[in-house]
């Protein structure tokens, strides 16, 4: 029985942790292969999740046949689905986003995968086509609390003595800026008060700002 991915885009979803580019990628769970990686929030009234949810569907109808709800029902039980949610990250630091929301999670493999596809919402002049992005320094590469579009692919997976479906990224447009989310913002040079470059090491420590005086 065919098991080919179903493709599907939500739109004016708002991006947390996004980790989609060269030089972001982490292992999951901190062990194991390094992979790109975001997470999408979604009300749960947006008309787009019962697309998501026949997505879903549609992979497992195709794996299990007649079982297909049967086996959706066990892997919700143990959240082996892309679509959770939101409240049982309510506890975390960063939970108040996630509060009353549903969120998809995706990730791609980085060491069988290429970095994933970003584009911004304008158009480079040079193509006629969206911009791309392919820096995390980009002034619009996306951050935790931005809105994007992105394509997404489930798929059944049964690896590592887990099975279930998931989700892999195809790729992001950043489509509008929205409330940075805490934790999931780098700072910036211009985050910081520096002392001019005259000022030696001694005169910082001499004047009470060093480490030591913080003990």
């Amino acid at each position: 029985m065919s098991n080919t991915p179903q493709k599907f885009k939500l739109s004016g979803v708002r991006a947390v942790f996004p980790k989609y580019l060269k030089g972001q990628e982490e292992p999951f769970q901190g062990k194991g292969d390094p992979y790109y990686s975001g997470a999408f929030l979604l009300e749960p009234t947006d008309k787009q999740v019962e697309l998501l949810k026949a997505m879903i569907r549609e992979v497992a109808v195709k794996k299990f046949g007649e079982k297909a709800d049967t086996m959706l029902k066990i892997f919700a039980a143990k959240d082996k689905l892309p679509v959770h949610d939101g409240d049982i990250k309510a506890d975390k630091a960063y939970g108040a986003a996630y509060k009353g929301k549903l969120y998809v999670s995706a990730r791609n493999n980085a060491r069988t995968n290429p970095p994933i596809p970003v584009f911004d919402n304008v158009i480079d002049s040079a193509t006629g086509l969206a911009r791309v992005i392919d820096s995390a320094n980009d002034p619009k590469a996306p951050y935790s609390g931005c809105y994007v579009n992105v394509f997404l692919n489930a798929f059944y997976y049964n690896q590592g003595g887990g099975e279930g479906i998931g989700a892999s990224i195809l790729g992001v447009q950043f489509a509008k800026d929205g409330e940075r989310l805490a934790g999931g913002v780098l700072t910036k040079a211009d985050d910081y008060e520096a002392i001019p470059d005259s000022a030696s090491p001694q005169s910082v420590a001499a004047s009470g700002k060093g480490a030591a005086s913080l003990f």
